[in-house]
């Protein structure tokens, strides 16, 4: 089931959460929990019932593994064993259902064996359930926390605002706040601000995403067919693109983030501004936060420390020692993180142009560090290094748009000028090149000088630890949501604008095919 679709906006969800409020209203705590685990269970199999079983086998898998961990003293071997058996257990099905058939044509392209399987369907949200319940298998093994009852694990992990596309919650993060008796006193606060959040969210998925796809997508499709982009086009294409996963993804975390405070729960942030970074490292950052969280404690963090000890043992030169330990764990967490989008070369090439990327500012970081304390950074220097931010990321967005390397090298020639570009492209555009050029204007002063949705709604505190990202990446036009009937109005105008943009069509969000 979609968010932005007419069945979950008004069938689904006001069920579900007059449904909540009524059994918290009796007191029983059980209860309320069951209902929210059943309609996240029936949200989820709306799309393919076949998969509940697969969720519901992982779910209780991991369980027990977790319990039986928690149970076991520390320092005992089996505790070892049974977080190296999880981990493999929910990375075997992970590479079955995402990476077999991959892994199977390429077996076939180099050695010719001509195996042949059944193509397998992905099934929804298994990346990151996958890496949610990984997070909390360590998490008990490093006794940062302790299981609680069977029915907040189960809700914990079917709860639908952050099932299929994130963010990546932390057992510490959400079952606590599931445990907590709900104040009925704040039951219409919570709806109301969750529903202003959501409207935001619906309003740049369906208005501002899948009005940038128009510009992107017929582009990127003619490339798919043999179709050579030109130079103009393959940009446009390109900054059209990155409008369009921008504001899905921004528009997909809003909405998860006002879902979940319908029922007075505070998801973590995971879309912070992230094009108006100065750096990469920055942007990831802040561009699905919980994601990059999780690849800096549970992949980064392991690497880079034996590495360091290695690097400290080996090396003298300071920046061999970066290399080593820092670097090249950094080139591999991003590849990491590329191919944990898909299983497709291009996202392998998508993952190494961040890694590249980040590495090389981490390098440069590092050279100019003791610089910069006698120079420091003028404003022109800070506009040339975002503007280069902005170039790279969008350069990378096309190995994650194209559907091949071939598209990709149609592209990357194109964006180079070495293509003479036969693909008619103002003709497969909305009003041509001059809609282009309104929509991408349109778009990146959206994204460059109006407050985000946490600014917006700052006075409410919109998702967990909000006073640490309060003053990061201000609006160049600020606003802030205020309880008046002015605001009230605006809020509609959102939401009614939002759902009339469903009628053109509803289109899957970006990240639920991850």
């Amino acid at each position: 089931m979609l968010f932005n679709s007419l069945v979950f906006i008004f069938l689904f969800l006001p069920v579900v959460v007059a449904g909540y409020w009524a059994l918290a209203a009796t007191g029983r705590h059980r209860p309320r929990l069951i209902w929210l685990a059943a309609a996240s269970l029936f949200f989820y199999g709306y799309w393919a019932p076949r998969y509940i079983l697969l969720l519901v086998f992982s779910m209780t898998v991991n369980y027990l593994l977790a319990a039986a961990i928690q149970r076991l003293p520390e320092g005992a071997g089996r505790r070892r064993n049974l977080l190296i058996g999880g981990i493999v257990f929910n990375l075997a099905l992970l590479f079955y259902f995402k990476y077999f058939n991959f892994f199977i044509d390429n077996l076939n392209a180099v050695t010719g064996a001509g195996i042949t399987i059944a193509r397998i369907v992905l099934p929804l949200a298994i990346s990151f359930f996958t890496f949610q319940k990984i997070a909390l298998l360590f998490d008990v093994y490093r006794k940062k926390v302790r299981l609680g009852p069977v029915t907040e694990y189960v809700t914990f992990v079917l709860f639908f605002p952050q099932l299929i596309a994130g963010p990546i919650v932390h057992y510490s993060e959400l079952a606590p706040q599931l445990a907590d008796r709900p104040r009925l006193s704040a039951a219409s606060r919570n709806i109301l601000i969750g529903l202003i959040i959501f409207a935001i969210g619906l309003f740049k998925k369906t208005v501002l995403a899948d009005t940038a796809a128009l510009y992107a997508s017929p582009i990127f499709d003619a490339a798919r067919d043999g179709s050579a982009p030109g130079f103009v086009a393959a940009w446009t294409a390109a900054f059209s693109y990155t409008l369009q996963i921008y504001f899905d993804f921004s528009g997909y975390s809003d909405m998860a983030i006002g879902l979940a405070r319908m029922f007075g729960v505070l998801l973590p942030l995971n879309f912070h501004s992230p094009l108006r970074s100065g750096n990469m490292a920055e942007l990831w950052r802040r561009w699905h936060m919980t994601l990059s969280r999780f690849v800096q404690s549970y992949i980064f963090q392991p690497l880079s420390m034996p590495l360091a000890r290695y690097a400290s043992q080996r090396f003298t030169a300071p920046y061999a020692f970066l290399a080593v330990s820092t670097l090249a764990p950094t080139f591999l967490s991003m590849v990491i993180i590329g191919v944990w989008h898909g299983a497709g070369w291009n996202f392998v090439i998508f993952g190494a142009m961040h890694g590249i990327y980040v590495a090389t500012y981490n390098a440069w970081d590092f050279y100019w560090k003791k610089k910069r304390k006698k120079n420091p950074q003028r404003p022109w220097s800070k506009a040339a290094a975002h503007i280069v931010t902005i170039l790279c990321f969008v350069a990378a967005t096309v190995p994650f748009r194209a559907v091949d390397v071939h598209v990709t090298g149609r592209f990357f020639g194109a964006m180079l000028g070495l293509n003479d570009g036969s693909i008619p492209w103002s003709a497969l555009v909305p009003l041509g090149a001059a809609g282009a050029v309104a929509s991408l204007t349109i778009g990146w002063l959206i994204v460059a000088l109006l407050p985000n949705t946490q600014h917006f709604m700052t006075r409410i505190e919109p998702a967990l630890e909000w006073a640490k990202w309060r003053k990061v990446a201000p609006a160049v036009i600020p606003a802030e949501w205020k309880p008046t009937i002015g605001w009230a109005i605006v809020s509609g105008v959102f939401l009614f604008v939002g759902v009339a943009f469903i009628m053109r069509g509803t289109t899957e969000f970006i990240y639920f095919n991850f």
